[in-house]
């Protein structure tokens, strides 16, 4: 069973490129969960519930949380699970007793925000634990080099929006293109990526070319579900 620490929210979604307003339900917790749902992966979901305000300009997202999230330990991770990690202001924490046998696949977009209030983050050994990171091109690009190629060699996600994603597994570059699917929404699609990667990853026994392409697949169901 895949153990998942995250976070649902309550989005409030101002979209400046089509004047729309929403409120809804969302957050990483949300999204991942949806995936492994709907293709049966087996998961545990451990949570925590904000509430966010995202503003869409020019097609980008920005988020801002509008309530205050306790930091709480991952724990109780053993041998060779498998462990999902995806946080909106980085309230997750690596245990540092984990096994390091357990493959952590981590999502950078809360800790980068967190990043910005305390950057000694980037000094902890929590980084090392990471088996799999995924993060946008502008979350990447806030991440110290050192902490970049050390990921490279075992598996880095970068998620381009709709010029699809990069991913680095043991060195090898793998690209995968994405659907062509035009949308003024895509909220959701980067936990949606991650989520079907890792849900590929199960399935096809670590083909990241396979997964990868799994993950393309199920971003474009989701899109497609946003246009009906």
């Amino acid at each position: 069973m895949i153990k998942i620490f995250s976070t649902y929210t309550k989005d409030e979604i101002y979209n400046q490129d089509n004047g729309l307003k929403i409120i809804r339900n969302g957050g990483p917790a949300f999204f991942i969960e949806n995936v492994f749902k709907k293709n049966k992966i087996k998961h545990k979901v451990i949570s925590q519930k904000a509430v966010i305000e995202i503003r869409v300009k020019n097609g980008i997202e920005s988020g801002m949380v509008r309530n205050e999230l306790k930091e709480k330990n991952v724990k109780n991770v053993k041998g060779t699970d498998l462990v999902v990690i995806s946080t909106v202001d980085g309230e997750w924490v690596l245990d540092q007793k984990v096994s390091g046998k357990a493959q952590v696949f981590l999502d950078v977009q809360g800790y980068v925000r967190g990043a910005i209030k305390n950057v000694e983050m980037y000094k902890s050994d929590f980084w090392n634990h990471i088996f799999c990171m995924k993060g946008n091109e502008r979350e990447i690009k806030e991440i110290p080099n050192n902490i970049i190629k050390n990921q490279k060699n075992k598996c880095l996600i970068i998620t381009k929006g709709s010029k699809g994603a990069v991913i680095y597994f043991k060195n090898k570059k793998y690209v995968f293109a994405a659907k062509k699917i035009k949308l003024n929404d895509s909220i959701g699609a980067g936990d949606t990526f991650f989520a079907g990667f890792i849900a590929g990853f199960v399935r096809n026994k670590g083909d990241v070319e396979k997964s990868g392409k799994f993950a393309i697949e199920k971003v474009g169901e989701f899109l497609l579900t946003k246009k009906s």
